[in-house]
């Protein structure tokens, strides 16, 4: 159950990195590749999909509308002491400036654990050492559509 759950967050995360699935063709061989990638049924990678699906329209929508986001980048990669990390989606809001660390979850409530928060406040330090004096905020976009604040 736990190696399934997992599998499919990690098919949610790429469908989220590739962007959704299309309509037609396109959709249904990209739906295939993610059940062959992470060994799903069909079944499962819709499952998966939906999942993405709801967390790209849900709260945190905005994160993908070019009139609110002027820079946008998916598994950001940075270093910071001496830490490899990466970040699900990294976007800076037009109006405030504001950079969000966001990072996607298929569980339910990832604010009641410890290690994801503790992971979500090293994603902060990382983009405040990127961008000094700039605003940093963080959030966990869930597969039920939230966005959850982490800052």
């Amino acid at each position: 159950e736990d190696d399934l759950s997992a599998r499919l967050g990690q098919a949610m995360h790429r469908l989220l990195e590739w962007g959704l699935p299309a309509a037609g063709e396109a959709g249904v061989a990209q739906l295939l590749s993610v059940a062959r990638e992470f060994s799903l049924s069909p079944a499962q990678a819709q499952e998966a999909a939906l999942l993405a699906q709801r967390i790209h329209t849900g709260e945190g929508a905005w994160a993908w509308q070019a009139d609110v986001v002027d820079w946008q980048g998916n598994e950001v990669e940075l270093n910071h002491q001496g830490q490899s990390l990466r970040l699900d989606r990294l976007v800076r809001r037009r109006d405030t400036g504001a950079w969000w660390v966001l990072d996607y979850k298929s569980a339910p409530q990832p604010e009641r654990q410890p290690g994801l928060l503790a992971q979500m406040q090293r994603y902060l330090a990382a983009v405040r050492a990127a961008y000094p004096g700039a605003p940093v905020q963080a959030a966990f976009l869930t597969g039920d559509g939230r966005l959850v604040v982490a800052s």
